[in-house]
């Protein structure tokens, strides 16, 4: 009965372990998906800031 329950134990052990990977897996996902959201929505104020910036700088130059 002894080896039953620490069997138990150690199935019950790996079922966490499993669905913790599981989780973590699931977290990293969202927060690259998170990020690239973020890239997406701020990439056209960069593009136009880069743009103003290089117009600047060729306008000074001439």
């Amino acid at each position: 009965m002894k080896n039953l329950s620490l069997l138990s134990k150690c199935l019950n052990s790996a079922s966490a372990v499993q669905r913790q990977k599981g989780a973590t897996m699931i977290e990293y996902v969202l927060l690259a998906a998170l990020i690239g959201v973020v890239v997406a929505l701020a990439l056209p104020a960069l593009t136009t800031a880069i743009t103003t910036a290089f117009g600047t700088i060729a306008g000074e130059i001439n």
